[in-house]
């Protein structure tokens, strides 16, 4: 039996830190202690990115390993002690494998960073994918089949970090500073988790109006938003990544047609951006299992050197996490039933109370895992999703 958890995001206990889960972590470990053979961490279990850096905005991935202060580290395991120290004890019974996701995909590319995880965890090994050769399963991330999440090359050949790590740390040290000020803390918790991203607005007009605040939040997220997209390394990212559409951020940076036109800019760009990513993981699951398992080297940037490649009657299932969407599904492929599960989050989504009140927002908690097992050479899978409001 083998144990699947991701994106637990466990922070160093600020206000950007909502992992709030330790107490049911422990209880599962405890349970499945003495039945499973592995324990699969299939990304972001560390929260990495929100780190405040000595630079916002780093150059390449290199420089941002440079400056990264491992105090964090510390700060995270003394935020979550009992969870940790429970997980090392675990780890004496049974095999942990860590797979990096983009939220801390730094313990790929730091031996310092991943000896320290290694010291908290009691996990042996890091990994950027896996192939589990015996039961035929295929675990990775999912942000590498996410344009705005994955990482990619310059021209000079340095990687460099995403777009969606810019976004957070340029936000995290602008907006978020100003509407720290103004907002309690868990609000700043309820900000980061809004979903669908685009909704972003009406929570904004929300809070103004809940608070009788006498400060327009829409439109100093817009404000900073399009001043990040003027960053030299943003526009930079852009260049490199969508080369066709890279004159189209102008309108941006020059604020062409004022704050209306930079708000209906963003909300098209974000609702593209959640329309795909709706079901982009399902289908480039389908595209994989049903046709020969082939990964570009495109999409593996700091992860692989190389292209993945499979033969397709050597792949049964695959896992994924990074979209926060618990889901299971079978794929007939011919006579052989294969199947593309997706581990979810232990995170709070922060969404609108539809049907009820459109302009009324509710705060949801997902806590998921799988769990497989092997009888008689066939896999039987168990997702677990426990919701609560």
């Amino acid at each position: 039996m083998k144990l699947y958890v991701s994106d637990m995001h466990i922070g160093s206990g600020n206000q950007k830190d909502d992992f709030v889960y330790d107490e049911k972590f422990i209880e599962l470990l405890e349970k499945y202690e003495n039945q499973i053979t592995e324990l699969f961490i299939v990304g972001d279990f560390l929260e990495l990115m929100h780190v405040k850096d000595k630079k916002i905005l780093c150059e390449t991935v290199q420089e941002c390993m440079d400056l990264f202060d491992l105090e964090i580290l510390n700060k995270i395991y003394n935020a979550h002690t009992a969870l940790f120290e429970r997980l090392k004890k675990f780890s004496s019974k049974v095999r942990i494998r860590y797979i990096a996701g983009n939220h801390d995909y730094h313990v790929l590319f730091s031996e310092k960073i991943r000896e320290k995880v290694f010291s908290m965890t009691g996990c042996e090994e890091v990994l950027p994918f896996y192939y589990d050769e015996d039961w035929e399963i295929f675990v990775i991330h999912g942000n590498q089949f996410d344009a705005v999440n994955r990482l990619s090359y310059d021209g000079k050949n340095n990687i460099i970090p995403t777009f969606g790590e810019y976004m957070a740390k340029f936000m995290s040290s602008n907006f978020d500073i100003k509407m720290s000020k103004i907002l309690p803390d868990e609000l700043i918790s309820d900000y980061d988790n809004i979903r669908p991203l685009l909704d972003v607005f009406v929570w904004l007009d929300y809070i103004n109006e809940r608070y009788c605040l006498n400060y327009n939040l829409k439109e100093e997220w817009i404000s900073e938003f399009i001043n990040l997209i003027n960053a030299r390394q943003t526009r930079n990212w852009l260049k490199i990544n969508f080369p066709k559409y890279y004159r189209f951020t102008d309108f941006f940076v020059n604020k062409f047609g004022g704050m209306k036109l930079g708000e209906s800019l963003v909300r098209m760009v974000m609702y593209f951006r959640e329309f795909k990513k709706s079901d982009m993981y399902l289908k480039a699951a389908k595209k994989l299992l049903e046709n020969d398992f082939l990964i570009p080297r495109k999409n593996l940037v700091g992860y692989s050197n190389s292209d993945i490649s499979l033969s397709n009657d050597k792949v049964k299932g695959l896992i994924m996490g990074h979209c926060h969407r618990p889901s299971y599904n079978q794929i007939n492929c011919g006579k052989i039933k294969k199947f593309y599960a997706n581990t979810g989050a232990w995170k709070h989504v922060v969404m609108r109370n539809k049907g009820v009140n459109d302009n009324e927002f509710i705060k949801r908690s997902t806590v998921s895992y799988l769990i497989i097992d092997e009888y008689n050479k066939n896999l039987h899978a168990k997702l677990s999703v426990e919701e609560f409001y």
